[in-house]
């Protein structure tokens, strides 16, 4: 993920990923391209995070300064939480459309 959209490497398959769910989890024929009803975040691609997190077992959200995080990837730790917080809103949100239906 760039500052506002992904890399032109992954761009594609981010564009194919909404007619594949709808095609292959949700039985319907997929909709034109840009359907993105179903998206719940794009997340991007914390790569400098996950060795620090795998060395510390423990979530990339969770990383402290003990973990390895100093300055600017302490900031990038609190993104991934808010980024991850997002989606995990996200989600509940739409599970509880679907218990109050």
């Amino acid at each position: 993920m760039r500052l506002d959209r992904p890399v032109k490497a992954y761009e594609r398959w981010l564009e194919r990923i909404p007619w594949v769910y709808s095609a292959a989890v949700l039985g319907e024929s997929p909709q034109g391209p840009g359907d993105d009803r179903h998206r719940i975040a794009t997340m991007r691609d914390y790569r400098s995070l996950m060795p620090l997190a795998h060395d510390a077992r423990k979530p990339m959200f969770d990383l402290k300064t003990a973990d390895g995080a100093l300055g600017s990837t302490q900031k990038y730790v609190q993104t991934c939480y808010r980024e991850f917080r997002g989606l995990a809103e996200g989600v509940l949100a739409r599970t509880e459309e679907f218990v109050t239906e």
